[in-house]
């Protein structure tokens, strides 16, 4: 692969806006997320990594989007599986304080994460999600993630590019 075969994110803007004169730049942005860091988003970046991600935000948004604040949530500590019982004497519900000792571990349990993202999808029936079987293959390959690594992941686990896209 040469330099001629990488561009940026702008570039490949443009190159949507070919096909759609009003495309949104947050899509291409938020593609260009899953490959490059936030710092260095006006790096250049192959044009399959780039299309991986596209496909990935393109289709599954809503579902990333509620992806990302379920990560959120479990990252500050807060319990997704909390019930509130109404005799209790507090109607608050109680949440796990953050770990202490998470400086030296980084992300989330991915269990946890895989159990919170399978209630997701069901709860996102209407919507499009990836198949859950793919989120638990891509999220068993660690005990601890990000969401960063999840996102990577998803872009580039064969099964979802090959089997569900028509550009692979």
């Amino acid at each position: 692969m040469s330099l001629a075969d990488l561009l940026t994110m702008k570039e490949y803007h443009c190159l949507l806006q070919m096909l759609c004169p009003d495309f949104p730049m947050d899509l291409t942005q938020k593609a260009a997320r899953i490959v490059l860091m936030d710092d260095a988003m006006d790096c250049l970046m192959s044009f399959s990594d780039f299309l991986y991600a596209f496909q990935i935000q393109f289709y599954y948004s809503e579902f990333l989007e509620s992806a990302a604040a379920v990560y959120q949530d479990l990252l500050t500590g807060k319990s997704l599986n909390t019930v509130i019982v109404p005799t209790s004497r507090s109607a608050t519900p109680r949440q796990r304080p953050p770990s202490t000792d998470g400086a030296s571990l980084e992300g989330v349990e991915a269990p946890h994460f895989y159990q919170c993202l399978e209630n997701l999808c069901e709860r996102l029936r209407q919507s499009t999600c990836p198949p859950v079987p793919l989120i638990g293959e891509i999220v068993s390959s660690a005990p601890r993630l990000t969401f960063y690594g999840f996102l990577m992941a998803m872009a580039k686990h064969a099964g979802i590019n090959q089997k569900y896209w028509c550009f692979a």
